[in-house]
């Protein structure tokens, strides 16, 4: 409350003297709920540095995984304007040569006849199947969507469309444009048929079927699969422009054709004159990713076992009265747990073909601080990778028993949102916080009250001691009446 110059009739600052009072009874509550919330402010924040670092290693762990960054390997390819290549762990080492006899094509029809664009014109009714491949639809045209922008809309626009878009075309021609269609998919199972058996008018002329007789409908293009001869020996097709696990592990993207290898009946005579007859495509062993890959779990894992010594440490040498003297989880035992657990994962062999197999074996060593150091030496190293590139995949990588899947599920332990241990303390540090933050508003609405009931007993006395002056000067005036 707001506290007015009372005290007139004792002469006392009234408002001085609460605001001392109140003062002098906050004060000590005030300072432990402060010191308490700055303890777990300071607390949270540490936590959270800790968390980051543990999350932010896992994170490079998962990505390794999916990344196969022990045991990738590397495809290349003499001519990516024709050919371009990915290949994963499953990949084999081995050198092919690639000739693209056949690119994959979509389906393409054109209707001869000219159809009207004016909204007005009727261009037909009924029942026209339109079919892709096994897949079909049925669209029911009548008069109210018998136009031809109607038309290619409801074509387009069908829930059970299989695959097929409609497009106009103007030819310059009078009497309007021409309806093409497409298949969205390439392969030459995706082959259009178009029944209008049960239409009238001039959508009936749009009938087409392989090997149909005086069709009104044109070919543009044939629906056609890609085709690839491996090695000028192995023919292998695929429906679209990419070949999946031809070579096991291995992704073809197709670009265009190359020239042709033979003068034999299956030569393209339009690819005579190319060139590039064959793309070379080389898959080896992806030593320098792994190499690189083992630096950057060294680092992260250093990072993490930094920031951990920073946030527990303890510095002798400093003040005793230095803030920075303890770091502030010194002392803490969930944290301690962290690093104990890792080293202990570190330090744990993992079979491969019946042998154990520690970090060590791959020019990983554990410095007595708790650190890790890569060999030091490159081309030492290069040799350790060289003579042990499967193994080093199998052992980081190996499903469930590999260092990742093993370092995943124990960092998971700290990380985890719903009972990870490092996530449940911040949780119960920021009910701690609100709970201070609860403690400091009920102490303000406390000192409120206090300082009303304060000010307003010193106003009762302030009032008593006017009552006294009054009746004492009143007695004084008697008494003198009396001489």
């Amino acid at each position: 409350m707001g506290l007015s110059a009372a005290g007139m009739a004792s002469g006392l600052d009234i408002a001085g003297m609460t605001q001392q009072l109140v003062a002098a009874e906050r004060k000590p509550k005030a300072d432990r709920i402060t010191t308490q919330q700055k303890q777990v402010n300071v607390s949270l924040s540490a936590y959270g540095q800790v968390k980051s670092s543990v999350s932010a290693m896992q994170s490079m762990l998962e990505k390794f995984g999916k990344d196969e960054a022990f045991n990738g390997q590397k495809a290349t390819s003499d001519n990516s304007d024709y050919l371009s290549i990915k290949a994963t762990a499953k990949a084999k080492s081995g050198v092919y040569n690639i000739n693209i006899q056949q690119m994959a094509q979509s389906h393409k029809l054109m209707g001869k006849e000219l159809f009207s664009a004016d909204p007005e014109a009727s261009l037909g009714s009924g029942e026209m199947v339109i079919k892709v491949g096994d897949k079909s639809m049925t669209l029911n045209i009548s008069e109210d969507n018998d136009d031809l922008s109607s038309v290619v809309d409801a074509i387009n626009n069908a829930d059970d469309n299989p695959g097929v878009t409609a497009t106009l075309i103007n030819t310059g021609e009078e009497g309007g444009s021409k309806i093409v269609f497409s298949t969205t998919e390439t392969g030459e199972k995706n082959t259009i048929e178009i029944d209008t058996s049960a239409m009238t008018g001039q959508l009936a002329s749009l009938a087409y079927k392989d090997g149909m007789v005086d069709s009104k409908v044109d070919e543009m293009q044939a629906a056609q699969d890609a085709e690839i001869m491996i090695d000028n020996f192995t023919t292998v097709t695929s429906s679209n422009n990419t070949f999946e696990d031809v070579i096991e592990g291995v992704t073809l993207d197709l670009k265009k054709l190359t020239g042709t290898v033979s003068s034999s009946e299956s030569a393209n005579p339009e690819t005579d004159d190319i060139d590039v007859k064959s793309v070379k495509i080389t898959i080896e062993s992806d030593e320098k990713s792994t190499k690189d890959s083992l630096k950057s779990f060294v680092d992260s894992y250093n990072s993490l076992m930094g920031t951990i010594d920073k946030l527990t440490g303890f510095d002798a040498d400093k003040d005793p009265d230095d803030p920075n003297r303890a770091g502030a989880l010194n002392g803490d035992s969930l944290t301690r747990s962290v690093t104990t657990q890792m080293r202990n994962l570190l330090n744990e062999p993992i079979e491969i073909n019946g042998k154990l197999y520690q970090m060590s074996d791959f020019g990983i060593s554990i410095q007595r601080d708790g650190t890790l150091e890569l060999e030091e030496d490159s081309d030492k190293l290069d040799d350790i990778i060289s003579e042990n590139f499967a193994v080093i995949g199998q052992f980081f990588a190996q499903e469930d028993s590999g260092f990742l899947a093993k370092a995943d599920k124990l960092l998971d332990s700290f990380t985890d949102k719903t009972d990870g241990s490092l996530s449940v303390k911040e949780e119960t540090l920021k009910e701690r916080q609100k709970s201070l933050d609860d403690d400091m508003t009920e102490l303000n609405k406390r000192m409120v009250a206090y300082e009303d009931r304060t000010y307003k007993q010193f106003l009762a006395m302030d009032e008593a001691i006017g009552q006294m002056n009054n009746q004492l000067s009143s007695m004084m005036s008697l008494m003198m009446s009396f001489d």
